[in-house]
């Protein structure tokens, strides 16, 4: 197994070492596939519009590019071929059987009306160029150019049209010759006829060059037309022109582009004779080109026979394509460029040469990983994973017992040298004219993915991802670690890699927390917030590096970035679109390596980049920065507003229900190594600051009150003024806060208070009527209880009258029962006094019953005397109310006597209570009542008792 294993390293080395390699630095150039612009993969023509948009003639129709977003309108049935935009708005195109015109919609679209529908198809054919000169449009297809003037079509006929161009106001055509339109009709250019062959032989271009007639030919190369005559024009592009077949051909001022069927594309310099071959081997994706168009940015866009690349020639980046993997390092040793990969050391020339294909060898014992390359002793010291290797001048050797590299640094001591491995520190040292392991350093094993050495002392700083960052200090013969310190804390935690680097003469860190720099006074690390402020502010750095121009270079966002430098004012400025090679670098292990005061090496996760860091970005036209579409967003996203190549000034009004919404905005930046970064805000109700800046083309806001907005997005190229654009809309109010609605809140408000009015009115009529019954009821209620209170009073009254009555009555019977008791008493003593008298003897028998007599004559006045019957009458009125007083006014003709009957027999006494009180018999008694019923007039049947009842009432 193993002596497999050995057979196959053996193989692959031998072919890796065997494999020609070549270091071309070519031009940026962006490839758009078709699956990026969705369209066909065959680009005919290509236009750029006042805006600076891109429209390109496509197998599906017209595609549309604004820098941002890619867009295609198809017309009827049919390939678009050709495309050119007028001075009037409009987009002319034609294609087969049909030309005709787009202009932008409401939404930012564009309609297609078609100029050709009355004209007979056959009579067309494909049209293959547009030309536009004053007022007027000429569509050139195979056999004529429709002319289009003021709303009418009219045809010029001309044989066999290969090629059309206008040059300054005069239009030529090639067809079996070059022809000049004069008028109404085509004038054939003398001695021009040659340019055509059955051959294939055709012109494909004609230009303006040092007011000369440049003509192109697809075989024959180039040709000045002068005098009547055909010169041929001789260069260092005839070799090339001669292999290959050119299809199509254009030129800005002295550059000649032009594009082959079989090999890609040459540009010549017709002034120097410079030229330049662009392939699939540097950059293009296909060979093929069947149209080219200079922008007005210096880009050459390419029409491909699958898909569409633009190569951007004033791009300060230059990219090495050669299959040598990931870049890691570089270094400039003895007149070569050494560039370290993950699959070993390369060396090329040195200086640099654009495109030029210079062998790119490898140094043969380094296959494998590369960190880092640096010379010392006039030596190449390379360190990777596999080996720690010295290159000699073109000796190379490796050190043998040590592996997994990262670093070779010098120390103060000139005969020793410290090597950072994956397991700890060692010390070369110098024998002879080699460099040899010397031993190991002492102490804990530290694995040091970055590090720096201060120059002062035997201090070092080593960090990695999982042992953190420490400051480590050695002994004088720096073979072991005498103290160590982490300087990891709670703003700067263990588990990030981190970069160590001296800027201005501090130690810095850069970290994904931000930047710290290292306090000396205090021993601990601090916020570099100064530093933080210059460039990004406070975000994740995984990369910081100050090269000897004291320019800083960092890494942020997974892109590079540069801190100038300015000796005059000794100060740093920076461009806020100066990032590159956005998401190409390896993240944490990024380098930069600077050659020359103009000139870095950056390595890429897909080799290297050179940079001319100093170069001036300068635009020739503004960047058009628009606002591109505004969507209302919900469940379903619906366009509301879109703006095209011409200005769309529509002041749009959203429902409240549509309050939420996402602007989408573009710019026409083509030149990739070019970052532009947004800042965006919105004024009005809801009103926002400018925000951080950002890649991101567009903006959503939800749930946006209403009121009139206007939405702010900017950007800014170098250090130019910022290109701004802006939009204003309108959130209308819900139904509910409408002026109808308002006005209709007033009416009803009017009506509420109307009805408030008059139910406030009924209510008081209603309350006034509710006091007035409550007074009645108050009244009434009043009146009963007045009533109840006086029925209670004379209740009252009564029940004390019956109770005095009660009383006097008890006070009567008691009065009669004493009248009764002493009239008997007095009659008892009368009888007892006759009987003396009778029992008494004769001599004193005059003197007893003389005072006998006299007691008796005393008796029987004390028995009826009167002042015991008015008593006994006035109580007795007041009793039996006046039932005296009454007998006196009805029976006047009563006796005493009689009328003290009628009182006795009212007060149900008996005959024998009646008898003593009269001083009578029981008999005579009854025939008192007998005479008394006569007087009263009381019948035989009728009760005495009851007549005098009711005479008393």
């Amino acid at each position: 197994m193993n002596r497999l294993v050995t057979s196959f390293l053996l193989s692959a080395l031998f072919v890796f070492c065997n494999q020609r390699l070549y270091a071309g630095w070519q031009r940026s150039i962006t490839n758009y596939s078709r699956y990026s612009y969705k369209a066909a993969s065959q680009n005919w023509r290509i236009m750029q519009c006042g805006n600076g948009w891109m429209y390109f003639a496509n197998n599906k129709g017209l595609l549309e590019f604004d820098g941002t977003n890619w867009a295609v309108y198809p017309i009827h049935n049919a390939k678009v071929r050709a495309v050119k935009a007028g001075k009037d708005g409009r987009i002319y195109v034609g294609g087969l059987q049909q030309f005709g015109y787009f202009v932008p919609n409401s939404l930012g679209r564009l309609d297609y009306i078609c100029l050709s529908d009355s004209i007979d198809k056959r009579n067309i054919g494909n049209i293959w160029n547009i030309h536009i000169a004053e007022d007027k449009v000429y569509f050139q297809s195979d056999n004529a150019v429709f002319c289009f003037k003021n709303g009418r079509i009219h045809r010029i006929n001309c044989p066999s049209i290969v090629h059309s161009a206008l040059v300054g106001e005069r239009l030529y055509v090639a067809g079996a010759g070059i022809f000049v339109l004069s008028g109404n009709e085509f004038t054939l250019l003398s001695n021009t006829s040659s340019m055509v062959d059955n051959a294939g032989r055709r012109v494909i271009g004609v230009f303006s060059y040092r007011d000369k007639l440049l003509v192109v030919s697809n075989q024959g190369g180039l040709f000045f037309y002068e005098n009547g005559t055909l010169i041929p024009f001789r260069s260092g592009a005839d070799d090339f022109l001669k292999r290959n077949r050119l299809f199509c051909a254009t030129m800005k001022g002295s550059l000649l582009a032009l594009g082959t069927v079989q090999d890609g594309l040459l540009l010549l310099d017709m002034d120097t004779g410079e030229m330049e071959h662009i392939s699939t081997h540097n950059g293009l994706q296909n060979k093929t080109i069947l149209s080219l168009f200079f922008d007005r940015e210096d880009n050459l866009w390419l029409g491909l026979d699958n898909g569409i690349d633009c190569i951007h020639l004033h791009s300060p980046i230059f990219q090495n394509k050669a299959t040598i993997g990931s870049g890691y390092a570089s270094c400039l040793y003895r007149n070569k460029l050494y560039l370290g990969t993950n699959q070993g050391v390369f060396v090329t020339g040195y200086p640099l040469i654009l495109n030029e294909e210079r062998d790119l060898e490898p140094v043969l014992g380094t296959a494998g990983q590369i960190y880092s390359l640096a010379v010392y002793d006039d030596k190449l010291f390379c360190a990777g994973s596999n080996v720690l290797g010295v290159l000699d001048g073109d000796e190379f050797y490796s050190i043998p017992g040590i592996r997994g590299v990262w670093w070779v640094k010098p120390l103060r001591q000139k005969d020793k040298l410290l090597v950072a491995t994956y397991i700890g520190l060692y010390l070369l040292k110098k024998s002879g004219d080699r460099w040899m392991l010397d031993t190991r350093v002492e102490g804990r094993g530290f694995s040091s993915k970055s590090l720096y050495i201060e120059p002062s002392a035997n201090v070092l700083w080593t960090a990695n991802k999982e042992g953190g960052l420490y400051r480590l200090s050695l002994s004088e013969r720096c073979d072991s670690i005498i103290e160590e310190k982490c300087y990891n804390f709670e703003e700067l935690p263990v588990g990030d890699n981190v970069c160590i680097a001296m800027v201005d003469g501090e130690i810095v860190i850069a970290s994904r927390q931000g930047l710290f720099r290292y306090n000396p006074s205090k021993d601990c690390l601090d916020r570099y917030e100064q530093l933080e402020k210059k460039m990004d502010g406070r975000v994740a750095y995984t990369y910081i590096m100050q090269d000897t121009l004291q320019n800083i270079w960092y890494a942020t966002d997974g892109a590079l970035k540069l801190l100038h430098y300015d000796p005059l004012t000794k100060g740093y400025y920076r461009s806020e679109n100066e990032a590159y090679l956005k998401d190409c670098l390896i993240e944490d292990f990024e380098y930069v390596g600077v050659l020359a005061d103009n000139e870095a090496v950056i390595g890429m996760e897909d080799g290297f980049s050179l940079l001319h860091f100093m170069q001036e970005r300068v635009k020739k036209y503004p960047l058009n920065l628009q606002i591109r579409h505004v969507y209302l967003t919900g469940v379903n996203d619906s366009l509301v507003y879109g703006c095209s190549y011409v200005p769309n000034d529509t002041y749009l009004k959203i429902p409240y229900k549509n309050n939420s919404i996402r602007i989408e905005y573009s710019i026409n930046n083509y030149d990739r190594s070019l970052a532009l970064f947004y800042s965006c805000r919105l004024t009005g109700p809801v009103s926002e600051p400018w925000s951080q800046l950002g890649e991101s083309t567009m903006k959503e806001y939800t749930i946006l009150p209403e009121g009139k907005y206007t939405f702010h997005v900017r950007t800014r190229v170098g250090l130019e003024e910022p290109i701004v654009a802006s939009f204003s809309f309108e959130i209308l109010p819900p139904w509910y806060r409408t002026w109808w609605s308002y006005l209709l809140y007033a009416v009803l408000i009017v009506l509420l208070c109307g009805y408030i009015y008059y139910r406030i009115a009924a209510g008081r009529k209603r309350l006034v009527m509710l006091k007035e019954l409550e007074l009645y009821r108050q009244k009434q209620a009043f009146q009963k209880e007045s009533e109840l209170k006086s029925k209670k009073i004379d209740l009252l009254k009564e029940e004390n009258l019956q109770a005095e009555l009660h009383h006097k009555s008890e006070e009567l019977i008691h009065t009669t029962l004493n009248l009764v008791r002493k009239n008997e008493m007095l009659q008892n003593i009368k009888s007892e006094v006759l009987s003396i008298l009778h029992a008494a003897k004769e001599e004193n028998l005059v003197i007893i019953r003389r005072k006998i007599l006299c007691l008796i004559t005393q008796i029987d006045t004390n028995m009826e005397h009167d002042d015991d019957l008015l008593a006994f009458q006035s109580t007795f009125d007041s009793v039996h109310h006046n039932l005296f007083q009454k007998l006196e006014a009805r029976f006047p003709e009563l006796t005493k006597r009689e009328k003290l009957l009628c009182a006795y027999v009212k007060m149900n006494l008996m005959s024998k209570e009646i008898a003593p009180l009269l001083n009578i018999s029981q008999r005579g008694v009854e025939v008192s009542r007998y005479r008394l019923r006569k007087k009263l007039g009381v019948g035989e049947g009728e009760s005495l008792t009851e007549f005098l009842q009711k005479l008393s009432q």
